[in-house]
């Protein structure tokens, strides 16, 4: 098991992540978000790295702060997140306001993928 440190006082857990495509990798900051269905990713990033979610003409129906929206659904090659990787994973292509100061939300398409303990009263997650 993996064991990284978050400060417990804070709004919210961010974390970097490495995204993988087929135009190579791109590092993120995302928040860790266990009511998140999906990871959640920017156009820019998923555009970046060589996916094309304006090709998609399927949407996820998702709801947000703002009301429910529809957004494209795509798997991505690989996250690296937390100190483990996960294939093939399910990212929705959404872009959170500026204000947010992060690029996307670590959801559960990534997260089940592991066994999880939060502690959230020490500040420490475990994943493996």
């Amino acid at each position: 098991m993996n064991k990284i440190r978050f400060e417990p006082t804070a709004n919210s857990i961010t974390t970097k992540a490495m995204i993988e495509g087929p135009y190579g990798v791109l590092n993120v900051t995302l928040i860790l978000d266990t009511g998140a269905t999906y990871v959640h990713l920017p156009w820019r990033i998923l555009e970046a790295l060589g996916y094309e979610p304006s090709n998609i003409h399927k949407k996820e129906r998702i709801i947000t702060a703002s009301g429910i929206e529809f957004a494209p659904k795509l798997k991505v090659r690989k996250i690296t997140s937390l100190g483990v990787e996960a294939k093939g994973v399910e990212v929705i292509c959404h872009d959170l306001p500026p204000e947010t100061r992060v690029d996307g939300l670590l959801g559960l398409s990534f997260l089940k993928n592991f066994n999880i303990h939060l502690q959230f009263k020490r500040g420490i997650i475990e994943i493996g």
